[in-house]
């Protein structure tokens, strides 16, 4: 029971992560800005592989523009965060007070190595609230992020 309630959490919060950054993320913006970036730094790069400094003096020239363009695009993925975090964390707290952290709901079908919430590495197969949460969040994330039009991938 704990294991389907544990994943259907996650897939509800990353739904409503996701409608959250569809409604304050101007998405198609984002997309650009990263690829702009991407491309001006992969040229960068070249440049100054390849010593061409006229062009290295040229792109740092632009390179204030690009760092101003990554700054707009992460304070919009912040403040998508902001909005989302503060009701998630009220939501975790009660389902782990519900389920208590140490409690093992799932289980691996190979031994893991795990960090315990004493900061130890451990071997197990037995997944606890927050490996579960975490495992189900990153097999859903991409899926649902594709179904929304969120994923800033291409």
């Amino acid at each position: 029971m704990a294991t389907l309630l544990i994943a259907g959490l996650a897939v509800l919060v990353n739904v409503v992560s996701s409608l959250v950054r569809k409604r304050f993320t101007d998405i198609e913006q984002t997309k650009r800005i990263q690829k702009e970036v991407r491309d001006f730094n992969t040229e960068l790069r070249q440049a100054i592989l390849s010593k061409n400094k006229e062009k290295e003096a040229k792109l740092k020239k632009r390179q204030s523009k690009m760092n101003e363009m990554q700054m707009k695009m992460m304070s919009q993925n912040m403040k998508t965060s902001m909005i989302f975090m503060l009701p998630f964390f009220g939501v975790w707290w009660l389902i782990v007070a519900f389920f208590g952290y140490e409690t093992i709901v799932a289980f691996a079908p190979v031994t893991l190595p795990l960090l315990s919430s004493g900061g130890s590495l451990v071997f197990s197969n037995g997944l606890n609230f927050f490996w579960w949460y975490f495992l189900s969040s990153i097999a859903f994330s991409g899926i649902i992020m594709k179904i929304l039009g969120t994923s800033l991938s291409d």
